[in-house]
């Protein structure tokens, strides 16, 4: 590939592909640029003896989406405050953000797509059918059985602060 070419693509990608990952990193700064660096560093290595494929920032979008669930797959979860890595002094919504991220990742692709696409891309329910070329009844149904099936994953919520009976 073409430096030139090289530039174009990353000009084109890197705000989006940094706004895909910081929605689900729950703003994690520092693991949101360690990802988007990845992605780039292996579209580099994948593409050097070839063309990029048709839209890159699908590609890198993948590409980064994989990056975090490897990542968070690798920590190992600790009682408290959060995963392994994870600065201790960090927002509780992050962790759950990070949390929340893992669990839909093991719903498989097709919920964890239509979650994804609805909460962290916020496209309605006629865009995701669009995209999957389905109903968008088809839609609705997989988005509740999506949430169904997140709620038998998620950890029940601990309650904060103050005394609970």
């Amino acid at each position: 590939m073409l430096e030139d070419q090289w530039l174009r693509i990353y000009r084109e990608t890197i705000h989006p592909l940094y706004g895909y990952m910081a929605k689900r990193t729950g703003g994690n700064r520092a693991l949101t640029e360690d990802i988007v660096q990845e992605s780039y560093l292996r579209a580099l290595d994948s593409w050097k003896n070839g063309p990029p494929p048709d839209a890159p920032l699908a590609w890198l979008k993948q590409v980064a989406r994989n990056v975090l669930i490897d990542c968070l797959r690798r920590k190992k979860w600790d009682a408290d405050p959060g995963p392994a890595g994870v600065d201790p002094r960090a927002p509780a919504d992050e962790f759950e953000s990070l949390e929340l991220f893992l669990a839909i990742a093991s719903l498989g692709r097709k919920k964890a797509r239509a979650l994804e696409a609805f909460y962290f891309d916020g496209l309605s329910v006629r865009e995701i059918a669009g995209e999957m070329a389905v109903s968008e009844r088809a839609v609705e149904g997989l988005l509740r059985r999506a949430r169904g099936s997140l709620r038998a994953v998620l950890p029940e919520p601990r309650p904060v602060g103050g005394n609970h009976v």
